[in-house]
C-alpha cells in the first residue's frame, strides 16, 4: 500500500484555506477560535501558525482565495474590449450568466454565499473584498460603455448616473442568486434558470437605458456564449 504523498507548503496552505471557509461561514470572524480552524483543517495549531501568523491573516488569505484565476482572466478579457453598447451587452450577459444561470450548486459555492450573507449582515468586510474586482474593473467598464452608448445615440433619453447604474445591475443579479441559494428556492420564478438569466439581462439593459431596438440587435445569448 502506497503512503499518501506529502503535501507541499503551498498545497497545505491551499487546503487549510479551503477547509476554514465553512467554519468562518458558520461562526463569523469573531465567533471562531484558531483551535477550531486548525481542527477543521486537520492540522495542529502550531502548523496553522507556521503558514499564517494570526487569525486575521488566515481570514484575509481565505478572502483572496475566493477570487479564482478564471474570474481574473475573464475580467482582463472584458477590460480589453473597447467601450461600446455591444460591450455593455456582453458585460451584463457575463455578470448574469456567472451568478444566475451557471451558479454552481456544490458545497463550496454555497459556503461562499453564506460568507457573503453573514458579511452583509455584519461589518461587510468579506463582501467588500469579494466585490473588489467589480469595483476596480467591472463597474468602471460599464460606466464607460454607457457613456459610449450615449454618444452613439443608443440610449433612451439622457445618460443617467453611470456608476450607480452599474452597481444596480450588479445588485439585481446578486439578489436573484441569493434567493436561489436554498435547495428549495425562496421564489418560484416559473421559468428555467437559462430563461430567468435572459430575462434578467434584458431587464438590466432596459434599466441602464438601452433602446429596445438596440437590445434586440445586440443581445443574442447563443452568440455571446462563445465568449464565455
Amino acid at each position: 500500500m502506497k503512503t499518501p504523498a506529502k503535501l507541499t507548503g503551498d498545497q497545505r496552505r491551499a487546503a487549510i484555506l479551503l477547509a476554514v471557509r465553512q467554519v468562518f461561514a458558520e461562526k463569523g470572524f469573531d465567533g471562531v477560535t484558531t483551535r477550531e480552524l486548525a481542527e477543521a483543517a486537520g492540522v495542529s495549531e502550531a502548523l496553522l501558525f507556521k503558514h499564517f501568523p494570526n487569525k486575521e491573516a488566515i481570514y484575509s488569505a481565505m478572502q483572496d482565495s475566493c477570487c479564482t484565476d478564471e474570474d481574473r482572466e475573464l475580467y482582463e478579457r472584458l477590460q480589453s474590449l473597447p467601450p461600446s453598447a455591444s460591450t455593455l451587452v456582453l458585460l451584463v450577459h457575463y455578470l448574469v450568466t456567472r451568478v444566475v444561470r451557471d451558479r454552481p450548486v456544490e458545497e463550496e459555492a454555497a459556503v461562499i454565499g453564506r460568507l457573503m450573507l453573514r458579511s452583509l449582515a455584519g461589518d461587510g468586510h468579506f463582501s467588500r473584498m469579494l466585490y473588489r474586482c467589480a469595483a476596480e474593473k467591472w463597474a468602471p467598464k460599464v460606466a464607460a460603455c454607457l457613456k459610449s452608448a450615449a454618444r452613439e445615440g443608443k440610449l433612451v433619453g439622457k445618460e443617467g448616473n453611470a456608476n450607480l447604474g452599474a452597481w444596480l445591475a450588479h445588485h439585481l443579479a446578486m439578489a436573484i442568486m441569493f434567493h436561489e441559494c436554498p435547495d428549495d428556492a425562496v421564489v418560484a420564478y416559473g421559468v428555467s434558470r437559462r430563461k430567468l438569466s435572459e430575462q434578467a439581462v434584458r431587464f438590466i439593459l432596459r434599466g441602464l437605458g438601452l433602446k429596445e431596438t438596440v437590445i434586440d440587435e445586440l443581445y443574442n445569448p447563443k452568440a455571446l456564449s462563445l465568449f464565455e
